[in-house]
């Protein structure tokens, strides 16, 4: 899945299909680098436990030292392309949703401002609440034939267990303020002011994990399901 076609003459505006385009393709290579380092660090970890299990003792670890280096240099880079992915991915489930919802009911275009504002990372607390608004809820159900690869769960139930990741997320970001004594977030509500990018610190575990795949799954499925109400329209 990647991204479907508009009747250029349909009635999403140009600027609000650019602006889904764009960060539909800026999030996917993203999730792809992050994917890809995923993968190299996994291959490094298995090279560094075969490392450990030799026992004969020797003068020279050269080996073991590449592996660790090159390892340091793919942690680092995982991590960057993890926030990277974050950022689009949740301004495109934003922006989706948005989209979505005045298209489902009918409302006027998004203005080209309204757009720009919907295209920066959104806070937790406003990616939380486009996964309140039930996206599922808006479209036609899709027939058996039509089903996404692998969707076996209520679309509702996916979109809330994501909510729920956010949710988590944010009691994250709260515990790390709090274990690093910092002014700032110090309440739930201000956790929910917070751009996650922004509080994901290297020596910390990352606060996207658990959330970021399934998030993913949510923002590129959007624009499909503005092109089925369009559809259906």
């Amino acid at each position: 899945m990647r991204f479907p076609l508009f009747d250029e003459r349909g009635p999403l505006a140009a600027h609000e299909f650019e602006a889904l385009r764009s960060l539909n393709a800026a999030f996917l290579a993203a999730r792809d680098e992050w994917q890809t380092a995923c993968t190299m660090g996994d291959r490094l970890y298995r090279g560094s436990e075969a490392a450990d299990l030799r026992t004969a003792p020797t003068a020279f670890s050269f080996y073991e030292e590449a592996i660790g280096q090159i390892a340091d240099g793919v942690t680092a880079y995982q991590r960057r392309a993890a926030l990277v992915a974050w950022r689009y991915t949740a301004a495109a489930l934003v922006l989706g949703v948005a989209v979505l919802r005045r298209v489902g009911e009918a409302k006027p275009a998004l203005t080209v401002t309204g757009v720009e504002e919907l295209c920066q990372e959104p806070t937790l607390g406003q990616l939380k609440e486009a996964l309140t608004i039930p996206g599922a809820g808006l479209t036609p159900e899709r027939p058996p034939q039509a089903a996404l690869p692998g969707e076996r769960e209520d679309p509702a139930r996916r979109w809330a267990m994501v909510r729920d990741g956010v949710d988590g997320v944010m009691d994250l970001v709260l515990a790390l303020a709090a274990e690093e004594e910092a002014a700032h977030p110090r309440t739930k509500e201000e956790a929910a002011t917070c751009l996650l990018t922004q509080h994901c610190p290297p020596h910390a575990a990352p606060t996207y994990n658990g959330v970021l795949e399934p998030l993913f799954r949510l923002a590129e499925e959007v624009p499909y399901d503005i092109s089925r109400v369009i559809n259906r329209g």
